[in-house]
Parts: structure tokens; sequence; C-alpha cells
């Protein structure tokens, strides 16, 4: 069983992501989708200790060189961020999802993504040269319920 835990305040710049509870960096896209209709998508794009880039399944694949780094956050700065963490051996009726340590009842779907955007070139020539436009930097992380009266709502978890 593997755990990624994702701590943060809805923004990239105060996000920490950690499995089995280890701070990892070098992460250039997390996706993860898992859904009451058996969806269990997991990709995990990161940058490891040998400068390679690796794109692997979150759950299931062994994580090649890794980059572990010390916390970023205090325990106090911690109280005011919001931790997501699912645990699972990549097999959907295996997976548990707590938010800030409780576990989440009548979840129907969970979606995160992140992906640190592409820098734009800022040197001299580049002015003169046309490029493409540079990958946007995306934050999402929601989770849609179902009520007891059978409707769905959706809440943003680090919102």
């Amino acid at each position: 069983m593997r755990e990624l835990s994702i701590e943060s305040n809805g923004s990239l710049e105060k996000t920490a992501v950690y499995i089995n509870g280890e701070q990892i960096s070098g992460i250039h896209q997390l996706m993860l989708h898992i859904n009451e209709d058996g969806d269990f998508d997991t990709i995990l794009v990161y940058e490891g200790t040998d400068k390679q880039m690796y794109t692997k399944n979150l759950f299931s694949d062994y994580l090649d060189n890794i980059k572990k780094v010390p916390p970023t956050f205090t325990e106090e700065e911690a109280q005011y961020l919001r931790l997501l963490t699912v645990t699972s051996d990549g097999d959907l009726a295996n997976t548990l999802v707590y938010i800030n340590e409780e576990e989440q009842i009548g979840l129907t779907d969970l979606l995160v993504q992140v992906q640190r955007g592409a820098q734009a070139q800022k040197s001299l020539t580049s002015f003169f040269k046309k490029q493409e436009p540079a990958e946007r930097p995306v934050f999402r992380a929601e989770a849609q319920y179902r009520n007891e009266d059978d409707t769905i709502s959706t809440e943003l978890i680090f919102g």
C-alpha cells in the first residue's frame, strides 16, 4: 500500500506532496482521478535525482530516483493547511480517502490535477522570435459527494 498526501491552502506556492510520509520534489505533473464507476487513473511525471524524466502510475509502479526533501512546513504552518491523503495499492477496492484525517464517506468522484507550468524564455533573442505560449500551471482539487437525497454536491478540497 502506498500513501499519497497533499498538504495545501489551494495555491501551488503553499503545496507539498508526500509519498509514504516523505516530502518529494521535482514533480512536473500529478493527476489523480477516482470515481464510483471504477475509474482509477493516477499519473506522476517527475524529474528524478538523475535528471531524467519519469512517468509512473502513482500507486502501482516503482518510483525510480524520486527526490526526497525535508518538510517545507512547520507544524504551526501546517495548521492553516488542509491535508488530502489517499492510501491504495492501485486497486479501487483497496483505496481509502481522507481529508484532514477524516475518512470521506459518500465520495463519488475525486479529481486532483497539479501541473507545474513551463517557464517562458526571457532572453534578449526571445523578444524577436515567435514562441509557443508557456504552459500554464494548474492546481485543481475537487471532490463530489452523494447526498442523503441522492443529489451530488461538489466541493473544492483546498478552497
